[in-house]
C-alpha cells in the first residue's frame, strides 16, 4: 500500500489524501468514480488551511469504509472506526511529533510561496514520507480490523 500511495502522490501529481483515499481503496476492492476527488477537499490541512495531514484524514476514511463493510450494528461500527482512526492518528503523531500539516511540511499553503515551495520540493522530500509512513500505518491498522 505505501509503493501504491506513493506512486499516486509523486507520479501521479496526487494530493497527499487522494493518494492515501485512491491506495485504501484499491486495497479494499473498492471502485467508485467519486474516488479520489471526495478527498480534495481535505488537501493541505483541511482546505489549505494547515490543520489535521491529509493523510490522516484520508485515512480515517478507508478505515470507516473497511470497517463499515463488516460491522451493521451502529453503536459497535461508530466505536470501532473512531478507535482505529484514533490509533492511526496516536501512532502517527508518535512517529512526527505532531499531525498539523502547517507543521510536518513547514508551509503556509494559502500563499502563493508556500504553494510554490511545495512543489519545487517539499512535496517529495518532506510529504512523501508523511504519505508512505502514513500508508504503513495505515495498513497495518486494516490488517487488524
Amino acid at each position: 500500500m505505501a509503493r501504491t500511495a506513493g506512486e499516486h502522490f509523486l507520479a501521479g501529481k496526487r494530493t497527499c489524501c487522494e493518494s492515501i483515499l485512491m491506495a485504501g481503496c484499491e486495497a479494499l476492492g473498492i471502485k467508485s468514480e467519486l474516488v479520489p476527488d471526495i478527498a480534495l477537499g481535505l488537501a493541505g490541512g483541511v482546505g489549505l488551511q494547515g490543520d489535521a495531514c491529509g493523510v490522516l484524514t484520508s485515512g480515517a476514511m478507508v478505515l470507516a469504509l473497511a470497517i463499515a463493510r463488516k460491522e451493521t450494528e451502529y453503536p459497535k461500527k461508530k466505536m470501532r472506526i473512531a478507535q482505529a482512526a484514533g490509533r492511526l492518528h496516536s501512532e502517527f503523531k508518535k512517529q512526527f511529533g505532531c499531525t498539523d500539516c502547517r507543521t510536518l511540511c513547514g508551509l503556509d499553503l494559502t500563499t502563493e510561496e508556500g504553494m510554490k515551495k511545495l512543489a519545487e520540493g517539499v512535496k517529495a522530500e518532506k510529504c512523501a514520507k508523511f504519505v508512505e509512513a502514513g500508508a504503513k500505518l495505515l495498513a497495518r491498522e486494516l490488517d487488524a480490523t
